[in-house]
């Protein structure tokens, strides 16, 4: 497995599996991140949330600890092969039991046994989401690394500030940003008119967040959201290729905490 930090670009932290509402079980995931050539891959089920309640799809608190020692195993044997990854996809809103992880006290929430966490909706509308400041406030409790995922940042976050105050802070909290290359996450271009992924959006609030981030570290991950199709595991080249076109291939979270 390549250890240097252009090689470690190859990666893919958010796939669902059977233990939420992906079609395919974990292994299956790791093998396909193999067979497409990915240095690292995540697991990153659902939590229990009330948007999947109809078919109990999500990683509950009871069953937390089995699943991250089932995404262990793997780990360890395919090493050498592809870093495996444990994170968690949360639905940061009021579908989401959230004190359900600070039962046993902040300090001992069980997502610290994780390698990384997801949290989607922040900030969102459409989907009631809760706002950055309310995982701020949960973000100091949390040791493993944190991230923002296939957030549209010219929706969300227009309103609630300038781009320069949330570049700051995601750099102060050491939030790191998903390039989601999922097709339900895209918009229309107002040059080209056509569907770009969020991340290529040339709304004035996401184009002043890239200008500000150059003066700010902040860190990327790669996802593809894949839920039934193995061929979504590798297909990270475009948000690669996005990285490469602003010259932030070492800003990959992997680089930073998992070489």
């Amino acid at each position: 497995m390549a250890t240097n930090t252009t090689a470690a670009c190859r990666i893919n932290l958010h796939n669902h599996t059977t233990w939420s509402d992906g079609r395919f079980a974990p292994e299956e995931v790791v093998q396909a991140a193999i067979a497409g050539g990915l240095t690292h891959v995540g697991i990153s089920d659902h939590f229990k949330t009330a948007k999947l309640s109809a078919t109990a799809s999500f990683v509950g608190i009871d069953f937390l600890d089995a699943y991250i020692q089932e995404v262990r195993g793997l780990a360890q044997r395919y090493a050498g092969q592809v870093r495996v990854l444990c994170g968690l996809e949360v639905d940061f809103s009021e579908r989401t039991p959230m004190d359900q992880f600070w039962q046993r006290g902040f300090r001992r929430t069980p997502l610290n046994g994780l390698d990384y966490v997801l949290f989607e909706y922040v900030s969102n509308p459409d989907w009631r989401g809760l706002p950055l400041s309310a995982l701020v406030a949960y973000r100091r409790w949390l040791q493993v690394p944190v991230g923002l995922a296939h957030t549209f940042f010219g929706q969300g976050f227009s309103g609630a500030g300038n781009a320069v105050d949330l570049a700051r802070t995601l750099a102060e909290q050491r939030i790191f940003i998903e390039l989601s290359t999922a097709s339900p996450y895209t918009t229309v271009s107002s040059q080209t008119g056509r569907r770009v992924p969020y991340y290529r959006s040339d709304d004035a609030y996401t184009t002043a967040l890239w200008a500000a981030l150059r003066e700010r570290e902040v860190l990327f991950s790669i996802g593809s959201d894949a839920h039934a199709d193995l061929a979504e595991v590798a297909d990270i080249a475009d948000a690669w290729a996005f990285l490469r076109e602003r010259g932030w291939e070492d800003r990959l979270v992997t680089a930073r905490y998992w070489r």
